[in-house]
């Protein structure tokens, strides 16, 4: 769906000066069907990347093709992509349902004003649709750019940090949206800060630092498994033996860690002095892990 080979990008600050490079032999594969997030920290390249991607910057060398041809602007492509930025700006004097209408207008394919009405509803601004954007929240705001992705139906999605703004109840329908869209058939292309978020509804990522990428694969693959720390959780106890590394305690139970090949000594440990145990499993690397990790062996 998406590939940039070996990608530069150079902006200059002046005649004279050096030109900094915002992507540096970025290289970076999105399949059909996949969700997929850049992370990095700020000025990484991300949302040099996504402009990139978008048609409004041009590589100054190595190229780039989304769905098998080199986006520029106007071109035919984008009647089947959305884009929400990460700080939309909106004609204050519209009103919501305005607002929807007249980007699902800029496509041209006669959308119907029910579909307009059903995407608003989708993102829960029915009772606001009469609202002028200049009396709206930034987070309501941000629901107008969601449901303008919505009403076009679009086989690929660009998101640039979009649950910025968003209370936590908004971020779970917004999330359940992107999941949806996703099984309908649409690529999702995300960079956000929230690594949370990212576990829960990507399946591939990449990584990167400096306008490079420092690693790419499949989440799950990223974060993998310890396989040689158990994480447990039991019944909390004044004797616990030296092999539990004791992570957090609470008034009934208590958290921590134990070496695999220890497992044994454990379960005879809290079977003997009459312990509950509530976790028992293998060693989860968090994405926050992951990302650390990788930006730490990428330097």
């Amino acid at each position: 769906m998406i590939k940039a080979d070996n990608v530069t990008v150079l902006f200059r600050n002046g005649f004279l000066k050096k030109a900094f490079k915002a992507l540096d032999g970025f290289s970076v594969a999105v399949e059909e069907g996949d969700v997929f997030a850049l992370l990095g920290p700020n000025g990484a390249g991300k949302s040099t990347a996504m402009y990139c991607f978008l048609g409004l910057i041009g590589p100054d060398s190595g190229r780039i093709s989304v769905a098998g041809r080199p986006p520029f602007p106007g071109s035919g492509m984008f009647s089947e992509v959305a884009y929400l930025p990460e700080e939309p700006h909106y004609h204050l004097y519209l009103t919501v349902e305005e607002a929807v209408k007249y980007y699902a207008d800029l496509f041209g394919k006669g959308i119907g004003r029910q579909k307009v009405v059903d995407a608003i509803d989708r993102v829960g601004l029915t009772e606001f649709r009469d609202l002028r954007l200049s009396k709206c929240s930034k987070g309501m705001k941000q629901k107008v750019g969601i449901a303008q992705c919505l009403v076009t139906d679009p086989k690929l999605i660009f998101l640039d940090e979009p649950t910025r703004g968003l209370d936590p109840i908004t971020v779970k329908e917004f999330r359940d949206i992107l999941i949806e869209m996703n099984k309908k058939g649409a690529t999702i292309v995300l960079n956000s800060h929230v690594l949370s978020e990212i576990e829960m509804i990507c399946n591939r990522v990449a990584i990167m630092n400096r306008g490079r990428v420092i690693a790419q694969d499949e989440l799950n693959r990223l974060r993998g498994l310890n396989r040689e720390v158990y994480q447990v959780e039991l019944d909390r106890s004044d004797a616990l033996p030296a092999f539990i590394e004791v992570i957090m305690k609470t008034q009934s139970t208590v958290k921590g860690e134990i070496p695999c090949d220890l497992l044994k000594d454990f379960i005879q440990f809290a079977d003997v002095a009459g312990l509950k145990v509530y976790e028992c499993s293998l060693k989860k690397v968090s994405l926050e892990d992951a990302f650390f990790s990788i930006l730490k062996d990428g330097e």
